[in-house]
């Protein structure tokens, strides 16, 4: 969270000072010769997002209310990790690496409804347009059983099969090798689809948007801000550390898209 609130009133900070340049009447003027700036009604967005937790995909559709305000619908899905998390590799065996202690991998599927609003515009297509993203809405956490791939030597011999099973922190076989377990890596991702577990909970954004596009009904842009990950219980992600409720995480989004009347 200390690393966190700095971010949060940066962001705070360059929207108080993008209103005052529109008080002021800062913006730099059109000029004449320039062409008249068309506004879209309609939207659509497809991008990927990195934030601290993991990385994903999102798609949006917006709708201009006014000018300077947008209605808009988000779909994303995100990865989640915990920050406990430690990868581990045996170097005698060509298996994947393991994140010892992991119980789930976690997998964030969000809807969300909200609100962009322009905080200042383009004074030309060379410009770019400022906009604060509100979004919120329903969470759905999925998390996926994890699997390890065991290793059990033949007795008195160099010979021994390996076998997929699924993670038991009670289990001492699954232990790394260096504390006297057999765990020689991870398994396909695959390997417990079926017993998915699944934590609703709720969902909130805060973001700046910087659109940089200079063909009117193209869309490029770029955002950055916090997320907040609220569920109804605790996903126990590690059987190691210690696991939360909430997720607050700083992201970077990146977007394309076309506008339409």
């Amino acid at each position: 969270m200390k690393r966190i609130a700095p971010i949060f009133f940066s962001l705070f900070s360059l929207v108080l000072c993008a209103q005052d340049n529109i008080v002021s009447g800062i913006n730099t003027p059109v000029k004449q010769n320039d062409d008249v700036q068309l506004l879209y009604r309609n939207e659509r967005e497809f991008g990927g997002v990195l934030h601290s937790s993991g990385w994903g995909f999102n798609y949006r559709r917006g709708k201009h209310i006014t000018g300077y305000k947008k209605r808009t619908y988000e779909f994303e899905m995100v990865g989640l990790r915990h920050p406990k998390e430690i990868k581990s590799q045996v170097g005698d065996f060509s298996t994947k690496g393991y994140f010892y202690g992991k119980q789930f991998t976690v997998t964030l599927l969000r809807g969300g409804y909200g609100i962009h609003k322009v905080i200042a515009g383009k004074s030309d297509r060379r410009g770019v347009e400022l906009r604060l993203v509100t979004i919120g809405g329903p969470v759905l956490a999925l998390a996926k059983p994890v699997y390890l791939t065991i290793w059990y030597p033949q007795d008195n011999s160099s010979y021994g099969d390996s076998k997929f099973e699924r993670y038991d922190p009670y289990n001492p076989m699954h232990k790394p090798v260096d504390q006297g377990g057999n765990i020689v890596g991870r398994a396909s991702y695959f390997h417990g689809i079926g017993e998915m577990n699944f934590f609703p909970g709720a969902f909130f954004k805060l973001g700046l948007s910087f659109e940089h596009s200079n063909v009117d009904d193209d869309i490029k842009l770029f955002e950055t801000g916090i997320t907040v990950d609220a569920f109804y219980k605790t996903i126990p992600i590690m059987a190691t550390a210690k696991n939360n409720q909430v997720y607050v995480n700083v992201y970077l989004n990146i977007m394309f898209g076309k506008k339409w009347f």
